[in-house]
């Protein structure tokens, strides 16, 4: 049976600069399930950061604010909660590991002070207890001398090293939801291979859902179940992850895959998209993709499509499926 864990229901995040409103995320819908993988992709600007800050409550202040929708989390709207009511939930229910563990980790604190912190707060537990906690946890993200790393400064640690205390620090008290943004950014490919493995891993030991934010197709076709594709700070189409790679709907999602390289190596040119993704000031009227869509038509340019349903766990907002088109 498909429990859903968690629901965002018309999420809409402003910024508020001067007299100008910024919609960051407009309307944005989607549902997590119990032990689900699912993937947030669109290119840098497109709203998945803001989207993952907006389900904990963590907007980017001042100007931000969620000025409507329902995030709802285990059956509970997190946007009535206070703010005393968010921080119990902020690190034990619901995790997330930030692009950048470097300015993420306090670099004053060892990695076993910032460590035994969460569990202190979270699982009320003595230093001594946590201390041990806390070894444990690195021995369980792959750490071989956990005791000497819980003494070290996370200046001392290589940037995977460091991914892998984040998210040691993340799964202390066993989140029933992760939000992962970015999370191999700025790593090699042996390095995020093994961060992926690992995260593919405690998913299934700890029965965790993962909300996976990522620009990269090729980690979305290691990690995730589901696929979500945001455009412009809307959900553009949503699919299973091999219907979405085998057959995208959108343009945008046809875009993407287009620009990925091909395991041959042969493709002397790669395809890539026209222009670029427009700021929240300048959103064009009718459908936002329409400027940089090669299947545009007169009535993209004037007409914002719905996001609808199409049969199979698919979503998407373009009028070609109005017009019984079925290819992007």
């Amino acid at each position: 049976m498909v429990v859903n864990l968690l629901e965002v229901k018309n999420l809409k995040t402003y910024f508020f600069t001067g007299k100008k409103v910024l919609p960051a995320v407009d309307s944005v819908n989607f549902t997590i399930h119990k032990g689900e993988t699912v993937a947030l992709v669109g290119e840098s600007g497109c709203g998945k950061s803001i989207t993952s800050l907006s389900i904990i409550q963590l907007v980017p202040q001042p100007g931000g604010k969620i000025v409507e929708g329902e995030i709802i989390f285990d059956g509970v709207d997190l946007t009535k909660l206070s703010e005393k009511a968010l921080c119990q939930i902020r690190g034990k229910e619901i995790s997330m590991i930030f692009q950048e563990p470097m300015t993420s980790l306090n670099p004053v604190l060892t990695v076993g002070e910032q460590i035994i912190e969460v569990l202190v707060y979270h699982q009320k537990m003595d230093r001594k207890a946590a201390r041990k906690k806390a070894a444990e946890l690195l021995e369980l993200v792959g750490f071989p001398r956990a005791e000497s790393v819980l003494d070290e400064y996370p200046h001392r640690l290589s940037g995977g090293m460091r991914q892998r205390v984040m998210i040691a620090m993340a799964v202390s008290c066993q989140p029933k939801l992760l939000i992962a943004d970015e999370p191999t950014t700025a790593l090699d490919v042996t390095i995020q291979a093994q961060i992926l493995e690992l995260l593919k891993d405690l998913t299934k030991k700890l029965d965790m859902s993962i909300l996976l934010i990522t620009h990269d197709l090729g980690v979305v076709s290691e990690m995730a179940e589901r696929v979500i594709v945001m455009y412009a700070g809307q959900v553009v189409e949503e699919a299973p992850i091999e219907a979405l790679l085998n057959y995208p709907l959108h343009p945008y999602t046809d875009g993407l895959i287009q620009s990925v390289p091909g395991i041959s190596g042969h493709t002397e040119r790669l395809a890539s998209i026209p222009g670029n993704v427009p700021t929240p000031d300048r959103y064009p009227s009718g459908c936002r993709f329409a400027p940089r869509c090669k299947k545009a038509f007169d009535r993209c340019f004037k007409e914002a499509p719905e996001l609808t349903d199409h049969g199979d766990q698919r979503r998407v907002r373009c009028f070609l499926y109005e017009m019984g088109d079925d290819t992007p």
